[in-house]
């Protein structure tokens, strides 16, 4: 079974009128409406014969069970409405008292009911049916129907929603996002788990109906950037710990790396939310971790990309994915093969078909791969591999498509987000820093012409260049979230910053796809706000509580050292006050993150153990078309660290776009930043930081902290 009414209920439940759930729901109301209070909590009825079915239909191999999303659903509940939802296995023909509000989940036996935009039959439909007295939701499979109610619920003591019938399914299977691990480390070491932001992160797309996150496991800085003068000295990252001690050199920092039981441990909570887990090791390009340990094995010309002629390469490959592939609870697995050299396209593609007949062989699964240009007269890659294509030039999804080959949507001028700088001046990029829904909105640049994942083609955009909305072979499309500016440029949390308003976007029209409702532009802010601030059992924006507005005090800290608060940090937007003395830390385990005054009165923000000084930069310099980029040739910013007065009060005020800048009274002291190499070595440019403010422990010579929701200058 899978979870769709939640997201439905967030909206619906709150009794506003001038916003809609995302992906919009197809309901048809009626007169009435199904209320309970926070003192009186309705309770979820689980179909008895229901309660042990598993969704085999879908990717992953640990489907939960229906029993096991209902329990998921009454703690959402709990967690957007702050009381106890029991969860009680029941004949639907058995009595009940009446007079007490009920959420039935149950089986939909009508088989055919529910399918893709292509006409195949889909487990993920469901029907929902509100009564004055009761929410029935009926699916193949238990899960969007949930998710679907909801974006339906709202947080006062009477919760409303009103009644009506809504009959929906999904226009594609695939609808994914994608996180690049492989020139960043994500863990958030918080709650129970190293990798509760990667957990959080699934549970706050699949808020919003998306159905596989596709985890890019390995990858290295690109070589022809950087300060770095040798190969062996570039940023690589391999982000899975091996059983094997054999395999250990592969992982060049073994504390930023999963083990088994964590990355199971990360599966198994993504598919409790309806996600699966598409995990990406990268060869034969893009391989530098590899080749760090086995320099044998690369190109002489190009250090990141694999000798596929030399003996010991595909062995050291296969064994390479041997150790993991019993870890990936999926059926289908993403071995890279992206950027390699186009003259070598015969042992290109003999080592893709090999590695797929392989990984077929031995665990069944079947294998993705990046769309690249590798032309061939002599040989071709096997059908049963699927294409995802990311950039026009490297493929040509339209012509895959005809030729039999399954296809993923992940046109690069739509889908991709270049964490925190573009990489000016190559192109086509550059890539937005954060992710830019005009063009889902705008697909080729049409005013109003809504994307959907048969649309690929931006450049030509009539019919033709298009894949057939009835394809049985386009599985969807996933957008794609990239560290090319490497591990320093960004925190944990600024990767989620720049896709937390693209994922509602994306989610709906992949959902809604070309035959379900667009979205609603004149009430999508609204919409999007309401349901990216309430999407519950995560709190990735880091609030202090909720409802508040702008200037509003959440946060004061009295005098004294060493006392550890009840909070930990704030996220955007803020203002913070600190009153000091002498120096001093504020820090946050929860998210990696401190704030110091060094003895030689330095301010440094360290996150995920990267040191950012505050740097003094002109308080008006900037990109206009780039927000927080500043260029290196810019004469009016020094980025020399600022030395601080011994004992200050100092301002600290962070959004995503500006970062944290400081402030002592009304002078402007300068932001925190990173350096940043653009495409080829060829433009520099610094561009802003923006971290949370970290208040978990307090130490040293503070008198006063302070923390305002907004920004107060």
């Amino acid at each position: 079974m899978r979870l769709v009414i939640l997201p439905f209920l967030a909206l619906s439940f709150l009794g506003v009128e001038a916003y809609n759930a995302l992906p919009p729901v197809p309901w048809r109301y009626s007169i009435g409406t199904f209320k309970f209070s926070t003192r009186r909590p309705p309770t979820i009825y689980l179909q008895t014969s229901a309660a042990d079915v598993r969704d085999t239909d879908g990717l992953t191999l640990i489907p939960p069970s229906a029993r096991g999303f209902a329990e998921t659903f009454a703690g959402d509940l709990k967690d957007m409405f702050h009381v106890d939802v029991k969860v009680e296995c029941v004949s639907f023909g058995s009595k009940r008292d009446d007079r007490a509000p009920a959420i039935y989940l149950g089986i939909d036996g009508e088989r055919g009911r529910y399918t893709y935009e292509s006409g195949v039959e889909t487990s993920e439909g469901y029907t929902i049916d509100v009564a004055e007295g009761s929410v029935t939701i009926l699916e193949l499979m238990l899960v969007r129907g949930i998710v679907g109610v909801r974006q339906g619920s709202g947080r006062d003591e009477i919760i409303e929603l009103k009644t009506g019938r809504a009959v929906d399914s999904p226009a594609y299977p695939t609808r994914g996002f994608l996180l690049d691990a492989g020139r960043k480390w994500y863990s958030a070491d918080a709650c129970c788990s190293r990798l509760c932001f990667l957990k959080d992160l699934c549970t706050y797309a699949s808020f919003f109906k998306f159905s596989e996150f596709h985890y890019h496991a390995s990858d290295n800085y690109p070589l022809n950037r950087g300060h770095n003068t040798t190969w062996q000295d570039i940023y690589s990252q391999f982000s899975l710990l091996p059983d094997n001690p054999d395999l250990y050199p592969l992982v060049p920092r073994h504390n930023e790396s999963h083990t088994r039981a964590e990355f199971e441990s990360m599966q198994k909570h993504c598919a409790s939310r309806g996600i699966t887990i598409i995990p990406e090791i990268e060869a034969p390009g893009h391989a530098l971790a590899i080749t760090k340990w086995k320099p044998e094995l690369a190109l002489a010309n190009k250090k990141d990309l694999l000798n596929l002629t030399h003996p010991d390469t595909i062995p050291t490959v296969k064994a390479i994915w041997s150790e993991f592939l019993p870890w990936f609870q999926t059926k289908e697995v993403h071995i890279g093969a992206d950027e390699y050299d186009s003259d070598l396209a015969d042992v290109y593609i003999h080592f893709v078909n090999t590695m797929s007949e392989f990984i077929s062989a031995t665990t069944g699964k079947k294998v993705r791969i990046w769309g690249t240009y590798e032309p061939s007269n002599a040989s071709e890659i096997s059908k049963s591999i699927i294409s995802q294509h990311w950039q026009y030039g490297q493929s040509d999804p339209v012509q895959l498509e005809k030729d039999g080959y399954e296809i993923v949507n992940s046109e690069d001028w739509w889908a991709y987000t270049g964490l925190k700088n573009d990489h000016t001046p190559i192109l086509p990029a550059p890539y937005p820093q954060y992710f830019n829904n005009t063009r889902v909105l705008n697909f080729g640049g049409v005013s109003g012409w809504q994307w959907e994942p048969s649309l690929y083609n931006p450049f030509n955009t009539t019919t033709e260049w298009q894949v057939p909305v009835e394809s049985k072979r386009n599985k969807g499309a996933i957008m794609a979230t990239w560290n090319d500016n490497g591990p320093d440029a960004t925190t944990q949390l600024e990767a989620y910053y720049c896709i937390r308003d693209g994922i509602p976007v994306v989610g709906a029209r992949s959902w809604s796809g070309r035959r379900g409702p667009e979205i609603n532009l004149g009430t999508l802010e609204i919409s999007k706000s309401i349901l990216t601030n309430g999407a519950p059992s995560q709190n990735l924006d880091r609030r202090l509580g909720r409802g508040y507005k702008p200037g509003d005090l959440l946060f004061e800290w009295p005098a004294g050292t060493g006392v550890r608060s009840t909070s930990k940090s704030k996220g955007m937007n803020y203002t913070m006050q600190i009153t000091y003395t002498s120096p001093f830390t504020l820090s946050s385990a929860h998210d990696a993150v401190s704030l110091t005054l060094t003895p030689n009165s330095t301010l440094i923000f360290t996150a995920d153990g990267f040191e950012y000084p505050l740097r003094s930069v002109s308080e008006s310099a900037y990109d206009p078309g780039h927000p927080g980029r500043i260029w290196s040739n810019d004469t009016t910013s020094t980025h020399v660290p600022v030395s601080l007065p011994s004992a200050a009060t100092i301002t600290i005020q962070t959004d995503k776009i500006g970062g944290s800048r400081v402030w002592q009274n009304d002078r402007f002291l300068g932001r925190f930043e990173v350096f940043v190499f653009g495409g080829r070595n060829t433009l520099f440019s610094w561009s802003q930081m923006a971290f949370v403010a970290p208040v978990e422990q307090v130490r040293g010579g503070v008198g006063e902290v302070k923390i305002w929701e907004g920004l107060m200058r």
